[in-house]
């Protein structure tokens, strides 16, 4: 079988389509894998409705604005 410049030129444009519509899949569910990392770590405290976010791997966060402590896994309905 021989190739023509049409199928090349056909070839290349639904490749390179197809390569960018797999490129945007991975990249929106990296980014929301990313976003829902984040949302795990933010708080708001119970007392001041200060907003912050915490890394450590501790059940009870201290809020840097007030010291209150707040709970990792209590109702999260606000953020």
């Amino acid at each position: 079988m021989e190739l023509t410049l049409t199928d090349f030129v056909l070839f290349v444009v639904f490749g390179s389509c197809f390569l960018v519509l797999i490129l945007t899949a991975v990249s929106r569910t990296l980014h929301a894998r990313s976003e829902a990392r984040s949302l795990a770590d933010r708080f708001i405290c119970r007392l001041c409705l200060h907003a912050y976010e915490d890394h450590s791997h501790g059940k009870i966060t201290r809020c840097p604005q007030c010291g209150a402590a707040n709970e990792r896994d209590r109702n999260r309905r606000f953020c």
